[in-house]
């Protein structure tokens, strides 16, 4: 039998078996399943590496992204960034890097250009610029009176009236009412999430974008109107303040205190007067102010009994009328002797009073003798006739305070301001918000095909993520990116110089023509002091790797670095190199409100902590300030109120 007639034999019977198979219905059943199983290897081909994809965004950070993406990380080493609007590209043309759920798709990374100039880009400067803004006009409302903010917030006018104080414009000892006290002692900000729970100093800017980013990405992620919408309402809900006005207390005594005395004895008792009330530090203090009053009395006593011993015995040798002159002498010192025991009463009465308006009669008997016009200074008319110095006017000023005790304090009030910051992470967050520009999206959200399945543990985590990342490493994107820098023509500074008094010294012209030279060209960086003088050499704005505690990432100085700096370059006055406003409260001479020059010092060491030098008034009744701005992001020329406790002079 031949080869192929064998072969033959051994195939017939399996293709028999397969003209069986086709004739019966089992076919059917055979080619559906080989169907499927084709199905799913197709299905599993296409969408595999997506979901890959999709995975590792979530377990990845956005630096080994980068790194995954040749193409990618090129530009950002190039330092190259795009300002294409996606919604202009072409059909065919592919984003890169790839839009995911954790990033921020709307700035683009694949041309030259700067982040800024982008959607998200420009998006994240709107809303940075906002809050700046928002936040010095709070800063602003701490620097107004505590008379004009008791009038705003509908307090009564006796929450904010003390004793009397003579170094107070506008108040007179007879008229009670006119007690007002001047300014606030403390300044005390309070930060909140949205749980209530406090919180430091914070910005969600970044948990809005974070939001919103990924909320669109499981939308339409390029659809620009609808993205800035849920952002400017998502910070809208989630920022709020309120102003408190604290009750009047009263310290150990601060009438007769220069501003750096105050200042020591702040630092030295380490602790603030509560409100209402006195510390032990102040008893103490009281008990120890007491004794020696009562020393210094005995003493006064002693001395001029024996220099009134004297100028009898010498009388008693020259004048035959010693008898008489020994005479009037005893008197007087009777006279004397009643003055200072008058004297010693007042000085413990003074400290222990609390102007309550249940006072009893003793007490307001006392208060009556302690606040009476023969016992208070009045304005004297040596005071209004003198042409003497600086010095000599403040010598007769503190003459006719030695009427009120040494321990006097005329009262303080304190000022809080409670900010509520809502942020993604919070239980009450941003989430939580209900939001009208997305209230057309409901209805198709419900719908079984829906990308969109709420806030869960997948989009939360995507959220958290972005809001977590460097934006300036990975998107080009900080808070110095953002800062005003605009510095003043010579016509703007030569129309500030000309509104200068005529008679002002040429060191305070030289101070302020050098800080107006300076507005725009300093950043913002807190703690920043200056190596140098001038700006050359100290390297003003060059990108530095350790940010302040607000993320700004550009050498700067802050105010107190500021002033110091301006001082040291335009006139040579170190300032002994102050590091803090603190250190600035001692330099210089005390001066009041209404004694401002140009180049005097406005300083608020407490709460937001600032410093202000002075240019003039403004019609509104303003000051027109230079400074280092710390929500504008550089020196600027401000209109503010700046009613703060301390005044310094420090140049003739």
């Amino acid at each position: 039998m031949s080869k192929s007639r064998k072969k033959k034999g051994k195939w017939k019977p399996a293709i028999e078996k397969a003209k069986i198979f086709l004739k019966s219905k089992k076919k059917e059943s055979f080619l559906l399943f080989f169907l499927s199983l084709f199905m799913i290897l197709c299905l599993s081909i296409v969408y595999a590496p997506k979901m890959h994809d999709r995975q590792n965004a979530l377990n990845k950070s956005s630096d080994s992204l980068l790194r995954d993406d040749i193409s990618s990380s090129s530009v950002m080493q190039k330092g190259k960034w795009t300002n294409t609007i996606h919604t202009e590209r072409k059909e065919d043309e592919f984003i890169n890097p790839r839009p995911f759920i954790d990033r921020y798709n709307l700035v683009d990374i694949r041309q030259d250009g700067n982040p800024l100039d982008s959607v998200g880009g420009r998006i994240y400067q709107e809303l940075m610029e906002r809050e700046s803004a928002d936040l010095a006009k709070i800063y602003d409302s701490t620097g107004d009176t505590p008379e004009h903010t008791a009038k705003l917030l509908g307090l009564k006018r006796s929450a904010i009236l003390g004793r009397y104080n003579p170094q107070a414009a506008g108040q007179s000892p007879e008229q009670k009412n006119s007690w007002a006290i001047p300014y606030f002692k403390n300044i005390h900000y309070r930060y909140y999430n949205g749980d209530g729970k406090e919180i430091q100093e914070s910005s969600n800017v970044k948990d809005i974008l974070a939001m919103a980013s990924v909320y669109t990405y499981q939308h339409n992620y390029l659809d620009e109107e609808r993205f800035r919408a849920i952002v400017n309402e998502l910070y809208t809900k989630s920022h709020s303040y309120s102003l408190s006005i604290g009750p009047v207390y009263y310290d150990q005594g601060c009438i007769h205190k220069d501003a750096k005395e105050e200042m020591l004895a702040e630092e030295a008792a380490n602790t603030v007067a509560p409100p209402g009330g006195e510390t032990k530090a102040s008893e103490e203090s009281k008990a120890e102010s007491t004794s020696e009053k009562s020393s210094e009395t005995a003493t006064e006593s002693k001395a001029n009994q024996d220099t009134k011993a004297t100028k009898e015995s010498k009388q008693a040798q020259e004048n035959k009328q010693t008898q008489e002159t020994k005479s009037n002498q005893e008197n007087s010192q009777k006279s004397n002797s009643g003055e200072a025991g008058e004297s010693s009463s007042e000085s413990k009465a003074l400290p222990e009073q609390t102007e309550k308006s249940t006072e009893n009669k003793e007490n307001s008997a006392s208060q009556n003798a302690e606040l009476s016009a023969s016992n208070l200074p009045k304005e004297s008319k040596v005071t209004k006739e003198t042409t003497g110095t600086k010095a000599e006017q403040k010598a007769s000023s503190i003459q006719d305070q030695k009427n009120l005790p040494k321990n006097y304090c005329p009262g303080h009030v304190d000022l809080t301001i409670k900010i509520t910051v809502v942020g993604f992470d919070d239980e009450n967050g941003l989430r939580n918000i209900q939001l009208d520009s997305i209230k057309d999206l409901e209805e198709q959200d419900q719908k079984p095909g829906s990308r969109w399945h709420g806030w869960n543990d997948y989009t939360i985590a995507a959220v958290k993520r972005l809001k977590e990342q460097d934006w300036f490493k990975d998107y080009g994107l900080s808070i110095s990116s953002v800062e005003k820098k605009s510095p003043l023509t010579e016509e703007e500074i030569s129309s500030y110089m000309k509104d200068l008094p005529k008679d002002l010294s040429e060191e305070r012209k030289a101070l302020i023509h050098f800080a107006l030279s300076s507005v725009g060209k300093v950043p913002y960086f807190y703690g920043g002091k200056a190596g140098v003088k001038g700006l050359e050499g100290n390297h003003f704005g060059a990108t530095i790797s350790s940010s302040d505690y607000k993320g700004r990432n550009r050498k700067g100085l802050d105010c107190s670095g500021f002033v110091q700096w301006a001082y040291w370059s335009s006139v040579d006055r170190s300032l002994d190199f102050a590091s803090s406003t603190q250190e600035l409260i001692g330099k210089g001479q005390k001066i009041k409100r209404s004694e401002l020059k140009a180049g005097d010092l406005i300083i608020q060491p407490s709460g937001e902590s600032h410093v202000v030098v002075f240019i003039k008034w403004t019609k509104d009744g303003k000051m027109l300030a230079v400074h280092e701005n710390g929500t504008a992001g550089n020196i600027s020329v401000d209109e503010v109120q700046a009613n703060y406790p301390y005044y310094r002079s420090i140049l003739p």
